[in-house]
Order: C-alpha cells, then sequence, then structure tokens
C-alpha cells in the first residue's frame, strides 16, 4: 500500500502520525500505549513503534510500575517539535536542511540563498547553495517571500524578504512541486496556481 501525501492525510489541523503522538505524550506524561491510541485514534502500531523509538532515545523511560500498569513516563521533554528518531535512538537527519532553512529566514528575514545556506549548515547537517536557491524559488511562488533585488548572474545573486512566517514547521516541498504547510494543513502552492 502506497502512502497518501501528507495533504490528502487530514483537512483538519490536528496532528497526526508521531506528531500526534508526541502532543499526547506531552500532555499526560505518564502515559500507557492504549491511552494515546484512545485519544489520538492514531494506529497503535504507529504509536507503540515511536514510543520504542522514544525509549532508545532517552526521551521516555517504562515507569517503574511498567510489568502491572504497562505505564511510560516522560523524561526528556523536547518542546513542541517531535523527536525524529530511528529505531536504535539516533537522530534522523533527512528534511533537517528544510527544518534549518525555514528556522533561519524567520531569524534573518532578509538573505541571499548563500546567506541562507551559510545560516542553515551544521556540524551534521550541510545545506548546499543550489538547494537553498530551489527552497526560495518555492516559497517565492507560495507567497512566504518577497524580492528585494533581483539577481544577475555573475554580478550579484537575488536577496529575498520572509513576509509570511505560518508558524515554526518549514513548508514541504512535494514531488509534485507543491507547498504544503504544515503549520495551516494545506497546500499553499499548485504547479499550476496563478501568481
Amino acid at each position: 500500500m502506497t502512502r497518501k501525501p501528507i495533504d490528502q492525510l487530514t483537512k483538519t489541523n490536528k496532528p497526526f502520525g508521531q506528531d500526534g503522538v508526541w502532543v499526547e505524550i506531552r500532555r499526560l506524561n505518564i502515559f500507557t500505549a492504549a491511552q494515546i491510541v484512545e485519544a489520538t485514534k492514531i494506529n497503535r502500531r504507529t504509536t507503540s513503534d515511536y514510543i520504542n523509538r522514544l525509549i532508545a532515545a532517552g526521551y521516555v523511560e517504562k515507569h517503574d510500575k511498567f510489568e502491572d500498569t504497562k505505564m511510560f513516563i516522560l523524561v526528556r521533554d523536547a518542546g513542541v517539535h517531535a523527536p525524529r528518531v530511528k529505531a536504535d535512538g539516533t537522530p534522523v537527519i533527512m528534511g533537517s536542511g528544510t527544518k534549518n532553512m525555514w528556522r533561519s529566514m524567520r531569524m534573518l528575514k532578509t538573505f541571499t540563498p548563500c546567506d541562507l545556506a551559510l545560516h542553515s549548515t551544521t556540524d551534521t547537517v550541510v545545506v548546499e547553495e543550489e538547494t537553498a536557491r530551489k527552497y526560495c524559488g518555492m516559497l517565492l511562488k507560495a507567497k512566504y517571500l518577497r524580492v528585494l533585488k533581483k539577481a544577475v548572474p555573475g554580478k550579484w545573486r537575488a536577496t529575498y524578504r520572509f513576509v509570511r512566517d505560518t508558524g515554526p514547521k518549514p513548508p514541504q516541498i512535494q514531488n509534485v512541486k507543491q507547498v504544503f504547510d504544515p503549520n495551516l494543513g494545506e497546500v499553499t502552492y499548485y504547479p499550476d496556481a496563478r501568481s
């Protein structure tokens, strides 16, 4: 079975998948997998798998009376963003560049793709200027950015102004070249959309 594109999963702004599980874990603090499933209506396998990954990463532990109660406890709260971790507890790196670029845009307000790449690169994530240029191009189409200065090849790079802050989660560029904003739970740019 193939996965639906994220914009087709839900038309509400209610978190789903691991994001939904994380929201409920933070709300309860001490919980069972069954409580999470009941509150979120998220598949039990998805819920249990994510809890196990959080245990491996040190965010969640089995409660002292786990054998009797099946309770878990949140021991390290990472904030509103659900930790993205593999089965062995190591962080998932994929998508981190986009997350870093969005965060940098929100802080810098005015930037070139080169500025964005430099401010979004860390010890573990490298953002190339070309990647930043393409992301800026898509966000320009979706009206998150405005061009302050057009690029002139060989002379200067385009300069952008960040004008639409919808929240902490980065807009995602989907394979069909549309922009999905998880903060709004909607597609903000379609390839055939009129500007």
